[in-house]
């Protein structure tokens, strides 16, 4: 009860930041599309994933981090954990120094052979190319401040660091109708400089809190643990950058045959995405610390379990979000965007169910990375996600659309679903068909009933705010009891019910 109650606080905290996060991001889109016009928003997402995806993701090199320093929480061994923290920091400011390096070197190549930019671009594409290098540069040295951060499970303050980010964001968005010039380089500068800011916010934070942690160069001496933290941190980054590649990559070749409008509207798609994925991040976040501490405990039913109910309320979550969004789509873009580029509706849509495709697999990516062992994995999944690029280059060279591309995209990830599965099952012994079953079949199952009921009130009225109001409802009223009922486990049941007793002890008190 102890375990489940942590994770759930630590949930409820990130869900408040979430909320808040969220509101900001989907309000900013459509002033930064309206400020920077089709053409430099499609710009800034198709540069901005393109550094994004060579620079890997920041999450995966977290998890990495945090799994060194959730196992050794659970060995008690602090010199350990102050040597880990201290590699920790010099391996983030190596990989930073690769990934400049490798993007300067790879930029000729990408401007003069790849991307399809309008000649009255060019200029601002350089700039905002070398102005994106340098914040991703100052978001990895950032992961493992991250890591400590979320191994502590001090999620408090994780929430109100991104709250401050998400609010900055928000005035640099108001401010740019400010400039008459140059909006695009102005608003990628600003981004870079919010970086730096969070950056300092979190190292301060963790020097302060945690005193335990201190720097050590003597921390570097230790050859053995360094090369195997690169190891794992050099496996499982690639692992996560195959997902990006697989993203941004599918950006690209519609850039080359398509120009730069249709990158506004997956853009759009997956900010929309990008977005929601908090929720399911969150998830992650509060389960991840005790999943990888029970590696070092050496608690494998406890790490089955958690396994389980990382995927289950990662779907349950984003399913319960994703229903009346996918059901409303064209009604909630018109709303939303108002004249929004072609394919915004059927990319959103399509992207969102390849999300949770992925989610499917999300306890599973946890549990493999929580052993180490992650280099036949790595090289399994990174051949089968950058066949998508593969796919997707031979499909438009066809004709096909941009649709069907993504749904191909839909079909691989089923692929690596059962790779992933393979693999958990071979290096945790996650058991193969309970799996199936119980966390991913009856989310599923339970989705498109309620699906279908939402989606048959939508032929008795006309779209309207109305419709999107009853739709709304209709999703809390069924999934939500329907998910209690027959998808919660007596353990968490009897929690929550102990939560709402708390709530409303506190409720009356107050009204005393």
């Amino acid at each position: 009860m102890q375990a489940t109650g942590r994770i759930i606080f630590n949930t409820g905290v990130l869900y408040i930041k979430i909320v808040i996060c969220m509101a900001i991001s989907l309000y900013t889109v459509p002033l930064v599309l309206d400020a920077l016009g089709q053409n430099d928003y499609g710009l800034f997402t198709l540069i901005g994933g393109i550094i994004a995806m060579l620079a890997f993701m920041n999450g995966a090199m977290t998890v990495s981090t945090q799994r060194y320093m959730s196992v050794t929480i659970g060995e008690r061994n602090n010199d350990k954990l102050v040597q880990v923290y201290n590699l920790s920091i010099g391996l983030h400011v190596a990989i930073g120094m690769i990934v400049v390096l490798l993007c300067e070197a790879l930029m000729p190549l990408l401007f003069n052979f790849v991307l399809n930019i309008l000649p009255e671009q060019e200029s601002n594409a350089y700039l905002l190319f070398h102005t994106m290098i340098a914040t991703v540069f100052l978001q990895i040295v950032t992961v493992p401040f991250d890591a400590t951060i979320n191994a502590y499970e001090d999620l408090t303050f994780f929430s109100i660091a991104g709250v401050i980010e998400a609010l900055l964001k928000l005035f640099l968005v108001l401010a740019l109708p400010c400039f008459s010039d140059n909006r695009l380089v102005i608003y990628a500068m600003a981004i870079t400089a919010i970086t730096f800011f969070i950056l300092i916010l979190k190292y301060a934070y963790c020097a302060i809190k945690y005193k335990n942690l201190r720097l050590s160069l003597a921390s570097y001496s230790n050859r053995p643990l360094l090369i195997e933290m690169a190891k794992f941190t050099g496996w499982n980054t690639l692992s996560s950058f195959a997902l990006m590649a697989r993203n941004q990559g599918i950006a690209i070749i519609f850039n080359h045959f398509l120009g730069t409008i249709i990158n506004a509207a997956y853009g759009i798609a997956t900010q929309v995405n990008g977005v929601l994925g908090y929720f399911s991040e969150t998830i992650k976040k509060g389960i991840n610390p005790q999943l990888m501490e029970s590696e070092g405990l050496q608690e494998h039913q406890r790490l089955v379990k958690l396994t389980f109910a990382m995927t289950k309320y990662s779907l349950l979550i984003l399913s319960f979000i994703t229903l009346p969004l996918y059901i409303e789509m064209p009604y909630i873009i018109d709303l939303w965007i108002g004249d929004a580029p072609a394919y915004t509706v059927e990319f959103t849509r399509i992207i969102l169910i390849l999300s949770l495709l992925t989610l499917a697999s999300t306890g599973l990516m946890s549990a493999v990375q929580s052993s180490g062992k992650v280099k036949w994995y790595t090289i399994a999944i990174c051949a089968v996600l950058l066949s998508t690029i593969a796919f997707a280059y031979i499909g438009l060279r066809l004709h096909l659309s941009p649709i069907t591309i993504l749904y191909i995209a839909c079909l691989i990830e089923v692929v690596a679903f059962f790779v992933r599965l393979w693999f958990a099952n071979k290096l945790n012994a996650i058991p193969t068909w309970d799996y199936v079953r119980r966390p991913v079949l009856s989310v599923l199952i339970l989705a498109i009933m309620v699906g279908l009921i939402m989606y048959g009130c939508t032929k008795l009225l006309e779209p309207s705010f109305i419709r999107l109001l009853t739709i709304g409802i209709l999703d809390v009223v069924l999934f939500l009891p329907l998910s209690y009922f027959t998808l919660l486990a007596k353990e968490e049941k009897d929690y929550v019910k102990l939560l709402i007793a708390k709530i409303t002890k506190r409720r009356k008190n107050a009204s005393l």
